[in-house]
């Protein structure tokens, strides 16, 4: 997955979207950003 900033301009944001991840042995929800053309970016903090 390429990790462009800035670059979702002509992109509509559609929704957050929760994806699992397993950490330190914990199941953890990171919030990604999904768009309207298929991409999802992990929300940064």
């Amino acid at each position: 997955m390429s990790s462009h900033n800035n670059n979702n301009n002509s992109v509509p944001f559609v929704k957050v979207v929760y994806s699992t991840v397993k950490i330190n042995g914990k199941i953890e929800l990171v919030p990604m950003e999904w768009y309207a053309d298929g991409s999802v970016k992990k929300i940064e903090h």
